[in-house]
């Protein structure tokens, strides 16, 4: 999909959507490392710590958690809107 990665109103940046995406459309995977809750929670502490603004964890399942706030790729940008702008 096209897609454009900029400043957002909504969470510092974002990847927006440059054409119409259907439901069951595949956009962009989302990449970074898989995680268990208790490795995220140290994570995010360190994150803070560390003066890092943002984290982009991204919850899979119970037991996964990818995270991308290092190593992720353009995915980790994206949020959703309702409202088409």
């Amino acid at each position: 999909k096209k897609l454009k990665f900029c400043k957002s109103h909504i969470h510092d940046w974002g990847l927006f959507a440059m054409e119409p995406i259907a439901a069951d459309e595949m956009v962009i995977e989302y990449v970074g490392q898989n995680i268990r809750q208790v490795i995220a929670d140290m994570r995010e502490k360190r994150y803070e710590d560390e003066g890092i603004g943002s984290s982009y964890m991204f919850r899979v399942d119970h037991d996964t958690i990818i995270d991308a706030t290092k190593c992720g790729n353009f995915a980790r940008f994206i949020n959703h809107s309702c409202n088409v702008s």
